[in-house]
């Protein structure tokens, strides 16, 4: 047998050991053949998008349903609100740890067990969290800068992945012992960003925030902007709607867009996945340079 063969045999026994379970098809018709299949296999760790998780833990509640208990989960792709971080260790019972990528990069910092922010993988990337064409200070959102140390193919330098991030200070090691940069919170997608009149911008991971204390009456729900000074909202009804508390939500929005920002509230049945198969909560299709946030209208 030649070296080829081996490292195909153990290649293939490594994705054997593997269950993947889509995120397209996370919805009430299928989601307790997903828990069957996920109780059989009894995985040790699992690494999904921090909605899914998110998701099937509320499900698994509000179901009373037992659902499997991994040694850890690992929640990837999109940003992990403190909220949903709560709902889905409490509900499968382990330690959840984010991890920080891109498809241009994959695995770009991870979390630890102080969970002191994300530790870079230095060995790979040189990260820089930037705002206004400078390295943003400890505890500013700035957008995510990348470059590649690796790719001697196509080399990617100082490559802006299109997130935002909390940026840290470089001098404090964190608890863990580990001597690895770290950035801080994930906070989205620039794109994610909406803009209130009067230039006032909120990350999309603040509306997370905002409805985690409405989950009875708000199912589902995405904020959608393609101008500045108008957003859309649309919403999925909870099994406990109240119009009273709906009208509660929306004044709280207004107060955090300003008055002067038109709100266009929309129920809807479905709310569409993008095509990587996530629910986008915040939808932004405004031009504009988080490199130059001057530039934003006013």
């Amino acid at each position: 047998m030649n070296i080829t063969q081996v490292v195909r045999e153990k290649i293939d026994a490594w994705f054997n050991r593997r269950l993947f379970i889509p995120a397209f098809e996370m919805s009430d018709e299928n989601i307790n053949r997903f828990v069957m299949q996920l109780s059989a296999y009894k995985p040790v760790l699992v690494d999904g998008y921090a909605e899914s998780f998110n998701f099937l833990a509320q499900y698994l509640k509000d179901r009373k349903i037992v659902g499997f208990k991994p040694k850890a989960i690992v929640s990837s792709a999109q940003a992990l609100p403190d909220h949903s971080r709560e709902i889905i260790e409490k509900s499968f019972e382990c330690g959840v740890f984010d991890k920080y990528g891109s498809r241009e990069f994959s695995g770009i910092a991870y979390e630890c067990d102080a969970h002191e922010g994300h530790h870079v993988c230095a060995e790979s990337y040189v990260v820089e969290i930037m705002k206004d064409g400078r390295p943003a200070r400890p505890g500013e959102l700035g957008e995510v800068v990348v470059t590649d140390l690796n790719n001697l193919c196509l080399p990617m330098i100082r490559y802006r992945v299109g997130d935002l991030a909390v940026a840290m200070d470089t001098a404090i090691v964190c608890h863990c012992g580990r001597g690895l940069p770290r950035i801080g919170k994930i906070e989205g997608r620039v794109q994610s960003m909406i803009i209130g009149k009067g230039g006032k911008y909120i990350p999309g991971t603040f509306f997370a925030h905002l409805f985690k204390d409405y989950g009875d009456i708000v199912r589902q729900y995405q904020i959608l902007q393609e101008e500045i000074g108008v957003v859309q909202l649309k919403i999925i009804r909870g099994q406990k709607f109240v119009q009273l508390q709906m009208d509660k939500v929306i004044n709280d929005l207004r107060n955090y867009l300003g008055d002067e920002t038109e709100l266009r509230v929309e129920f809807v049945e479905k709310i569409q996945m993008v095509r990587t198969g996530k629910h986008q909560g915040s939808i932004s299709k405004l031009k504009f340079d988080f490199q130059n946030v001057d530039s934003i209208q006013r």
